[in-house]
């Protein structure tokens, strides 16, 4: 603040400051230095903060690539596995046991796991995760090798798929089940046992026949064997659930399926009606309505009349009498008269009726919905259709094969 005394010299104030200004540098050296510290330290937390973060997202993101996905996998391949031991157990059954394997060498049978559940040899099959694996597409066959069988099994379900083989020998000894090496015999130039032809020499001229085939080869020079095989088809039903029942008659069709029991209802009716002049008890089922009616009496009622006698005298015995001329006393006289008169009383009346429940017999009728499914075999000889099923009509189709005439 300045005095009158002290007044300020603003010329003077600016030449002072620029003397300053001229003896001062821009940026002192000592600033210059303390600039560049702070931004080094500011470079050197940046840096840290960065390896710090990249350290934790690493150190966060490592389990998920360490961790293994390998039990459950494990224990879908034991699921797996385990399915195959089973068809090749009912494999065993349906062709060694029960004698569905191929006679000839070269022939090959394979039967589906469908019809093998709907034989009885397997229940449903399912994976890991409990899904039924593919009945349509999976498989057991056996092939007659000329020394051997082949077992082949083909599982596919929702996640896995594959084939196995394993060899048997004519006496149904599993060659390969335990990882065994074997080299099997192919070749069906050679006739099995029972179908060596002998030219009386020690030589033997082998024949048989090979695989069936719908091809007609017209060579006299091979013998030819045939046979017919069929389609099969059966109806599979499935149904929904039962509708409410209903009193109504329900007629079955190809649609609809429809249950008949016999039950029971109750019946609700009601008596005559009663009519009585004591209020009735009020119980349950009961009605109850009252009216009332007019009932008619009769009665005698009094009055007094006045009456008049001309007479000759005066009659004390009159409420008063009037001479009438000279001769004549006109006297006024007072009667009691009854009149009957009709009267009216109310009276009260109840009626009711009683609710009676009867329970009789009666018949039901539900329906639920059907759906028919056909499916159809393989080509099969008839003999062969499994149960349940019916030719379909006109599927035939001849099959042959052949093999070389044998001669000696």
């Amino acid at each position: 603040m300045y005095t009158e005394e002290e007044e300020f010299d603003y010329n003077e104030y600016l030449n002072e400051d620029d003397d300053n200004n001229s003896r001062k540098p821009f940026l002192d050296k000592g600033v210059i230095i303390k600039i560049l510290i702070i931004i080094g330290i500011l470079l050197v937390l940046i840096f840290a903060v960065f390896l710090i973060k990249n350290k934790l997202v690493n150190k966060e993101e490592k389990p998920k690539e360490e961790t293994p996905i390998v039990e459950n996998n494990d224990d879908d391949n034991r699921v797996f596995n385990n399915n195959l031991a089973i068809l090749q157990n009912a494999g065993i059954e349906y062709f060694f046991k029960d004698d569905h394997k191929p006679k000839e060498v070269g022939e090959t049978v394979k039967v589906s796991v469908a019809e093998l559940k709907e034989n009885g040899y397997i229940t449903d099959i399912f994976d890991y995760n409990g899904l039924v694996c593919g009945y349509t597409s999976s498989y057991v066959s056996m092939t007659r090798n000329k020394n051997d069988y082949l077992l082949e099994i083909y599982l596919s379900c929702e996640q896995q798929e594959d084939t196995v083989k394993y060899y048997y020998n004519l006496d149904y000894e599993c060659l390969t089940c335990n990882g065994e090496e074997y080299e099997p015999d192919n070749s069906t130039d050679d006739a099995t046992p029972d179908e060596n032809v002998h030219d009386g020499t020690d030589s033997t001229l082998a024949c048989s026949f090979g695989g069936w085939t719908t091809e007609y080869k017209a060579d006299q020079s091979l013998e030819r064997e045939t046979r017919v095989l069929v389609k099969g088809y059966k109806e599979e039903i499935t149904y929904g659930e039962y509708g409410i029942k209903s009193e109504t008659p329900i007629e079955s069709n190809d649609k609809i399926d429809v249950k008949v029991e016999a039950g029971t209802k109750q019946v609700s009716t009601l008596t005559d009606w009663v009519t009585t002049t004591t209020k009735p008890e009020n119980k349950l089922g009961r009605k109850i309505e009252t009216y009332t009616e007019k009932v008619p009496y009769t009665y005698k009622e009094s009055h007094k009349e006045k009456y008049t006698v001309t007479q000759k005298s005066w009659d004390n015995n009159a409420l008063y009498c009037e001479t009438k001329g000279r001769l004549n006393v006109v006297c006024t006289y007072e009667k009691t008269v009854w009149e009957t008169k009709t009267g009216y009383n109310t009276k009260t009346y109840y009626k009711y009726q009683d609710t009676i429940i009867t329970t009789i017999n009666t018949t039901y009728y539900s329906s639920r919905p059907k759906y028919i499914n056909v499916v159809y075999t393989d080509y099969v000889l008839e003999s062969e259709l499994p149960s349940g099923y019916t030719k379909v009509p006109g599927s035939e189709r001849i099959e042959y094969r052949y093999k070389d005439v044998c001669g000696k």
